[in-house]
């Protein structure tokens, strides 16, 4: 069988992974064509990161009217993604983005619409739907062990240092990390509770990172002695920041060396409640000054379920009217690839283009979860619960 032929736009780290996962992992993709808008950065990271010879192209147009891909690959920055996805879909191409789908109520309209006039597949990243634990916890679910859910919790306490030393600390190019990071935990909930979202509540503070600092960067700085947060990179790491960013930068500006202290207008903290049209309500805590510790919990009308990062590799449920507790244990995550899980989502957006059957999510799973984390940064500002049909019509996302 002919291997099915893969542009990817945006040569960021996302679009570096997919291309290390295509060429080493899933043998019915091929690399034909990649774009991105910076030249010394596409010139820069092709060859750093060896990427397999195909084209290159410096206009996201000119990638598409080659007509040299089945499917894209959408892993440019959030901001971005709304214009990216209609044009490709409006060409006629199978297309994937990575999450999240859109960071307004504007951009998540436009791009549902487009995908009601395609009869092309739409793939939305979300990998931890790939995760063994939560899979196994959806399966448990769906089953019924649980009964009826209703009600769920999640906790993040991520370390989002990352996040604040790039475009992400900005809303205007994120909407907050509520939308960019919070889309994946608030995906499972949807996933698991299996409705759609009409109601969203949330408070959100900066607490911890932003501030006044002036550096330029971590390489420019004369407090990395005394700074937790200072960059220590190895000699192949700093050459990787010096040729893919910082000399690119002069073409758009783009860094990710951002001071994790300098000014930032998006929060690090967010308390989100969410009522869903099935009448499950449900609360997800998120931070970005944590340790890693993570634990999600459901309740049934016949028990609980509970995944948590301190209790590795396994789910428990305990059962009411004297069932008892029963632990499951499921298989390790490797470290390579978000532990496997972007190498999962590959074979099933494979399968998914061989069979005409659509395994992987799709755009509207994917607003059904940016929609929450944009909901909820305008109930933080404006202090007040949202409407989900104030913001797009309800039939897009049911």
């Amino acid at each position: 069988m002919a291997k099915i032929k893969v542009g990817i736009i945006g040569t960021g780290d996302r679009g570096t992974s997919f291309v290390k996962v295509i060429q080493n992992e899933i043998p019915e993709l091929e690399v034909v064509a990649v774009a991105d808008t910076n030249p010394v950065r596409l010139e820069s990271v092709s060859k750093l990161h060896e990427y397999p010879p195909c084209e290159k192209f410096t206009s996201v147009d000119d990638l598409l009217n080659s007509n040299l891909a089945d499917v894209i690959m959408v892993t440019t920055p959030d901001w971005t993604h709304a214009e990216v996805l209609v044009k490709c879909m409006e060409k006629g191409y199978h297309v994937f983005c990575d999450k999240p789908l859109a960071i307004n109520p504007q951009q998540t309209k436009q791009i549902l619409e487009a995908a009601r006039k395609t009869k092309k597949m739409q793939f939305m990243g979300f990998n931890m739907r790939y995760n063994s634990q939560f899979i196994k916890m959806h399966q448990i679910i769906e089953d019924g062990e649980i009964g009826s859910v209703l009600s769920g919790t999640a906790y993040s306490g991520y370390e989002g240092t990352g996040y604040f030393r790039r475009w992400h600390k900005f809303r205007e190019k994120s909407e907050g990390l509520i939308v960019h990071k919070g889309c994946h935990l608030i995906d499972i909930m949807n996933w698991c509770i299996g409705s759609y979202p009409v109601k969203v509540y949330a408070e959100g503070r900066q607490c911890h990172f932003g501030g006044d600092k002036k550096w330029e960067g971590c390489h420019k700085c004369d407090e990395t002695e005394t700074c937790p947060y200072a960059r220590k990179l190895s000699e192949k790491d700093s050459k990787l920041l010096e040729e893919i960013y910082i000399k690119a930068a002069v073409v758009d500006g783009y860094t990710r060396n951002y001071c994790v202290f300098s000014p930032s207008n998006c929060p690090d903290q967010y308390i989100v409640t969410i009522e869903y049209s099935n009448g499950v309500i449900a609360s997800f805590t998120e931070l970005f000054f944590g340790t890693g510790v993570m634990f999600m919990c459901f309740a049934g009308d016949k028990g609980e379920i509970v995944v948590d990062s301190l209790v590795k590799d396994t789910i428990t449920v305990i059962g009411k009217y004297g069932k008892g507790k029963k632990v499951y244990e499921v298989k390790k995550e490797t470290k390579m690839y978000h532990g496997g899980a972007d190498i999962e989502m590959m074979k099933d957006m494979v399968k998914s283009l061989e069979t005409g059957n659509h395994i992987l999510p799709g755009f509207k799973e994917g607003a059904k979860s940016s929609i929450i984390g944009i909901a909820a940064m305008i109930s933080i500002d404006e202090k007040r619960p949202v409407m989900i049909d104030q913001l797009v019509p309800l039939g897009l996302i049911k």
